[in-house]
């Protein structure tokens, strides 16, 4: 499974499938490539350098099919935060 951090350094789960799941089992996304969108379509990130989450907000108009709010993930354990990166001019941070 892949773990991913958000900009900011804080943890925010794994890679299950095609899915990006948190720590207690709820989808927080889907991956469409490196584009990660939410329950109901919406964009909401994309994985950026060294498995950290950001979000281009070129993108926040970028759609793509919604998936079931039944959809649930299996439990893991969470990981530490680690440093930030600086924030790059037109992103923020991933689920601010």
């Amino acid at each position: 499974m892949e773990k991913y951090w958000n900009w900011e350094g804080n943890y925010i789960g794994v890679r299950q499938k095609d899915y990006l799941t948190a720590c207690d089992g709820m989808i927080l996304g889907k991956f469409y490539g490196k584009e990660i969108y939410d329950q109901n379509g919406n964009y909401i990130g994309e994985i950026g350098k060294s498995n950290r989450l950001i979000k281009n907000r070129t993108k926040e108009s970028f759609r793509r099919p919604g998936f079931s709010f039944y959809v649930k993930g299996t439990i893991t354990a969470p990981f530490k935060s680690c440093d930030p990166y600086p924030m790059i001019q037109g992103y923020e941070d991933f689920l601010q």
